[in-house]
């Protein structure tokens, strides 16, 4: 309640969605919460004793492709191929830390827009940890894999980073994926240069949610579609918007 509160209060504070620092702030504080709640995550979701959903996410998994598809993956599993996933696990944080660091400091009305866009998205991600809590398949189903995946310094360093920095019940739907593709729709339409550089880790990144067993095929799925509805909202509100008064306005003032 204390750090719902001390967002709301940062967001009355600097309403002025004109005003240039106003605008930044308010991306700053709305990163500052989604962090904050996402660490939360850990202690909220047993508080609230909601029953894992391990069991029914694995289950949708078999009756699609008759098992996990991180089982799949286990024959293909080599040292230098899970460092080289780890790596590209790892670019998510990296990206969002870079596309939330430039939209906070070159504000205007794409920024406004990738802000509506983004946050919605981890709202609705959030929702999905706390009504649908799980942990993942490496975790809930040690037994299903034959051996741990195999990896040198890289991967054991990157997964001692995601363990120590999870919120633990963050499984449906994958964020990673979520976020990354709103990042890269966003990208494609405002910076091109960033969307090339960050193509191909972000498809190294989806691909990784289930090598490395974090996520069962249902979660990217899920995540996928909630991203294509998310898009194909904004896209019709922001045309709605481009016509109108206020709309023309603010995009003046931030231009000056």
């Amino acid at each position: 309640m204390a750090g719902s509160s001390l967002y709301v209060s940062v967001i009355l504070a600097f309403r002025d969605r004109t005003n240039r620092l106003s605008q930044s702030i308010r991306l700053l504080a709305a990163f500052a919460f989604v962090a904050w709640f996402y660490c939360a995550a850990a202690r909220i979701t047993p508080a609230l004793g909601t029953k894992l959903r391990d069991g029914a996410l694995l289950a949708i998994d078999e009756a699609m492709f008759g098992q996990t598809p991180a089982i799949f993956c286990e024959r293909a599993a080599t040292a230098w191929l899970t460092d080289l996933m780890s790596l590209c696990y790892l670019t998510y944080h990296l990206y969002l830390f870079v596309a939330v660091t430039h939209a906070a400091l070159v504000p205007n009305v794409a920024s406004q827009r990738l802000s509506a866009y983004l946050f919605t998205g981890f709202a609705i991600g959030f929702a999905g940890y706390l009504l649908v809590p799980a942990i993942g398949p490496a975790f809930a189903y040690p037994e299903l894999f034959q051996r741990p995946l195999p990896g040198g310094a890289i991967s054991r360093g990157i997964a001692e980073i995601v363990v120590a920095g999870s919120s633990r019940y963050d499984t449906f739907p994958s964020l990673h994926v979520l976020v990354t593709c709103i990042l890269l729709d966003h990208d494609w339409r405002h910076v091109r240069r960033r969307f090339w550089l960050m193509a191909i880790p972000s498809l190294g990144l989806m691909v990784s949610t289930i090598y490395l067993r974090h996520h069962y095929a249902v979660d990217v799925l899920a995540a996928l579609l909630l991203f294509l509805a998310l898009r194909r909202t904004f896209l019709k509100a922001g045309r709605r918007a481009v016509g109108s008064p206020e709309m023309k306005v603010g995009a003046d003032v931030l231009q000056r």
